[in-house]
């Protein structure tokens, strides 16, 4: 027989399962407040940047031509991804009345949050209100989170969808919902997850639960006709999108969406160093919080943890099954294993609140004492520091791109923070859990929305001054065709449509209705082959091209113009009338050599 929440022995239960005290109302309000307020202010302040304007492009593409199903890159199928996220994407434009900056990132704002309340909830209703308060801002400022969780990228819905499907599927299990509702929700999310980024979330779903049950000997639950059922509404969901597809496209576009990426995480050459190091970079994801994993080398604390056996077992199981689909895949990235974070969180949560209340002349509460310390010391070095440098002459302090009233602002924050705790350990002997977390929380959000936000604003390439020279060249209603496929970052800043033709080998090739076209160039190209392609597809084409034109302009659409892997979209027009000439593509046109064609390739 599967355990139950409600049958464990009233003197295990430290709570009530349901939100009665007005403070515990007011404390959830403030958690939602404050991450909505960390993750959607300042939204649009810088530009969108990596894969944003990718998944924007795909979501302007999608409502303009008003096919939901297809993907699409400048009219052509891009099966990268599933398109959940696009979607979405495509919804906020639609609301917004354009797929704006706001449009693009607002997503995965809204994910934030609700996992945040998720997280809460789990927390609460199995451990405690403070370490379901607790789990929430830790989830909401790990550093990868603060990163990634303003961006128009997947990983935040993703990891929104992958932990609802496991949350609430072990929450229903441990509190004897009906098995029905149990698997059909957590097939549910984990459909939607699957739409969001491929074959990921049904395997962790499936590995961690079976091997869960597996380690419960619950034989019976696993192998019940209510499993069937969550499996059916997986694949139903899944299918609604699925099969409208491959009947607008072809197989091996379904191939490409839920295999292309995943097969090129897999790779042998370079898994040593990996697996070496992809351990601290999880802990570097993870803080500030991560050194309180540290703890669980005491005995101690997991005897403490023993009490609630079937939520540390799971919290466990879920842990140790998906890490190694991340540590020993050599392209995998810190951010591959966002979607665990939501449980990291909990798991993390309810190891402070152990520590904090444990023995005063115990171990693990001299760990969380440690803990403090540091932190509160790296704290206010930060704060000496930016503040100090506001002080400085303004070419001293130029890195760090902060007005000086927000650097005074920081420092005199963290001041007053520093000064809270101090107090509350001097009167009490310790700093509860939740005004600890909240504190700390507070000093990242207000660094990485604050400091990190000013100096990428200040640092990251925005091509919008570019693109507005770019048009300042082309005659008005001209329609502006690119040779093989244009970045999809100046593609998102131009926003009209670019037709893509593919690159010309003779004089004639390209219509005759051509005369102003723009290319990629990037500084690895040569007059023998450039590099063409679109997504995770790439080409060669030659570097030349066979007819006499002229360079008008030229923009870098990369992050950061100083990158050494820098690209550049290029203007070029036709010399007409069009003759045979072969000209180097890859350099800058002043500095190029044209070579009048042979007979032979006329």
């Amino acid at each position: 027989m599967r355990p139950q929440f409600d049958s464990l022995p009233v003197s295990e239960k430290s709570h009530s399962n349901r939100i009665t005290q007005p403070r515990e109302w007011f404390a959830l309000l403030a958690l939602l407040v404050f991450v909505t307020v960390i993750f959607a202010a300042r939204l649009g302040l810088t530009p969108l940047v990596g894969e944003e304007t990718r998944w924007g492009t795909a979501a302007r593409e999608m409502l303009a031509t008003g096919d939901w199903i297809v993907p699409r890159q400048q009219g052509q199928i891009f099966p990268e991804r599933p398109p959940l996220n696009i979607w979405l994407m495509a919804a906020a434009g639609w609301l917004r009345g354009d797929v704006d900056s706001v449009a693009v990132r607002l997503p995965s704002v809204v994910a934030v949050v609700m996992t945040c309340l998720l997280v809460y909830v789990y927390g609460r209703v199995l451990l405690s209100p403070s370490v379901g308060l607790v789990a929430g801002l830790i989830y909401a400022t790990c550093g990868q989170v603060l990163q990634i969780g303003r961006q128009g990228e997947s990983e935040a819905a993703f990891a929104l969808l992958v932990g609802a499907s496991l949350l609430l599927w072990h929450l229903g299990y441990l509190r004897g919902w009906r098995p029905m509702i149990v698997w059909c929700v957590a097939g549910g999310f984990a459909a939607m997850a699957a739409l969001t980024k491929g074959p990921q979330a049904p395997v962790y779903f499936g590995a961690i639960v079976g091997a869960y049950l597996a380690i419960q000997r619950d034989w019976r639950y696993l192998l019940s006709w209510q499993t069937l059922a969550g499996a059916l509404t997986f694949v139903a969901i899944v299918a609604a999108w699925q099969v409208p597809f491959l009947l607008a496209t072809e197989w091996n576009s379904v191939v490409a969406t839920w295999t292309g990426l995943a097969a090129d995480r897999l790779q042998l050459s370079g898994v040593v160093s990996h697996a070496a190091t992809y351990p601290l970079e999880t802990l570097v994801c993870l803080l500030p919080w991560s050194p309180m994993l540290l703890v669980l080398v005491r005995g101690e604390i997991r005897e403490r943890m023993h009490h609630r056996q079937e939520v540390s077992r799971f919290l466990f199981t879920a842990i140790l099954v998906a890490y190694p689909t991340v540590w020993l895949a050599a392209g995998a990235r810190g951010r591959y294993f966002m979607p665990l974070y939501p449980l990291v969180a909990v798991l993390v949560g309810w190891l402070i609140e152990l520590s904090a209340t444990a023995q005063r002349n115990s171990t693990v509460r001299r760990m969380w004492n440690l803990y403090l310390l540091l932190t509160c010391a790296a704290m206010a070095a930060g704060a000496l520091f930016v503040g100090g440098n506001a002080l400085l002459p303004t070419d001293w302090a130029q890195e760090l791109y902060q007005p000086r009233w927000f650097a005074l602002l920081f420092a005199v924050v963290v001041a007053g923070v520093l000064g809270a705790m101090s107090r509350a350990y001097r009167l009490r002997g310790n700093v509860s859990p939740v005004r600890a977390a909240t504190s700390i929380a507070l000093v990242c959000a207000l660094g990485f929305s604050g400091i990190m936000m000013n100096k990428n604003a200040a640092r990251w390439n925005d091509p919008t001054v570019g693109v507005n020279r770019f048009r300042e060249y082309l005659p008005q209603g001209v329609q502006l065709v690119s040779l093989t496929e244009i970045d999809h970052r100046f593609a998102y800043y131009y926003e009209e449509p670019i037709v893509e033709l593919r690159w010309p080998t003779a004089a004639g090739s390209l219509p005759s209705s051509v005369d102003y076209f723009c290319f990629m160039r990037s500084r690895e190209d040569t007059a023998e082959a450039r590099t063409a392609g679109r997504g995770r597809t790439s080409y060669k084409t030659p570097g030349t091209l066979p007819f006499a034109w002229e360079e008008l302009c030229s923009i870098c659409t990369d992050r950061k113009v100083d990158s050494p892997f820098a690209k550049y979209v290029v203007l070029g027009r036709i010399i007409r009338p069009i003759r045979a000439e072969i000209s180097d593509a890859t350099v800058p046109q002043e500095r190029s050599a044209r070579v009048p064609m042979s007979e032979n390739h006329r």
